[in-house]
């Protein structure tokens, strides 16, 4: 009877650690990018919802185990990209501080659209680090799932940085000296609303301005930092820049100085 009760127990507790480790191993088999639910689409679609990044085709390179293919499609769509990834964190000022990463490995612990975690392989698939003062964090692309462990890589490629953004009119320069990243971002920034004056000092159109760049002057000022993707510029206190006080501002300097130079000579 002992030896029944006990060849009864032996089976139970061989059934339970059978079942535990069925369960553990599909659970560590789960795809943590495409076989959960996501948390957000985000990062490859627009500030409307649209796709604007070939997903489904960069998976498919990947699955086939072309990276150069996959490297070639961030380098076409890395402002797109950008745009994305600084819709949803603007506090981020710094290309520097967006980082793709091509990899594959092991996610643990990978948070998904459910409120759950999970564990599994991930092959190819195209990771975004941030690393700002404002914001630390890794997420993949294809479902912008964080993750709470660091990843373990078995393969991993460095795709760059984000693409500059924000530039900084240091003394000496103007819009002109930054004309390429102007006409990169030309169809993202839209109309930037800086005044440009001819020689005679009187503001020109600003419906073709990036044609006027080199030939006459902007309203800028040393350290005045334009951002391009919220079509804003800053001045040196981080403030936004309202032109037309500036404008004004700057005709009241020009009067008072003028009025002073003609008092000189009588």
């Amino acid at each position: 009877m002992k030896k029944s009760i006990l060849f009864v127990l032996t089976l139970a507790i061989a059934a339970i650690v059978c079942c535990s480790c069925k369960n553990s191993s599909a659970k560590a088999e789960v795809d943590p990018i495409w076989g959960t639910q996501p948390v957000t689409d985000a990062f490859y679609t627009d500030a409307s919802g649209n796709q604007n990044f070939p997903l489904d085709r960069f998976h498919e390179l990947g699955q086939a185990g072309d990276t150069s293919g996959q490297r070639a499609l961030v380098d076409q769509y890395r402002k797109v990209l950008t745009a994305n990834v600084i819709r949803n964190y603007p506090e981020i000022t710094n290309e520097e501080n967006i980082h793709f990463v091509l990899g594959s490995g092991f996610a643990k612990d990978v948070k998904s659209g459910d409120g759950k975690t999970y564990s599994g392989r991930f092959k190819n698939e195209l990771i975004i680090i941030l690393n700002d003062p404002s914001i630390k964090d890794t997420l993949f692309l294809a479902c912008g799932n964080g993750m709470l462990m660091p990843l373990d890589f078995s393969d991993r490629h460095d795709f760059g940085n984000a693409e500059r953004w924000r530039f900084t009119i240091l003394p000496g320069e103007g819009l002109a000296h930054h004309l390429p990243e102007l006409k990169a971002w030309a169809d993202v920034a839209g109309d930037l609303k800086i005044p440009i004056r001819d020689k005679n000092g009187k503001i020109v159109s600003q419906e073709t301005y990036l044609n006027y760049l080199g030939r006459y002057e902007s309203v800028l000022y040393p350290y005045d930092v334009v951002d391009l993707l919220n079509g804003k510029v800053y001045n040196q206190a981080g403030q936004e820049v309202d032109f037309e006080r500036r404008l004004a501002e700057t005709e009241k300097a020009n009067a008072k100085a003028k009025a002073k130079t003609t008092k000189k000579r009588r």
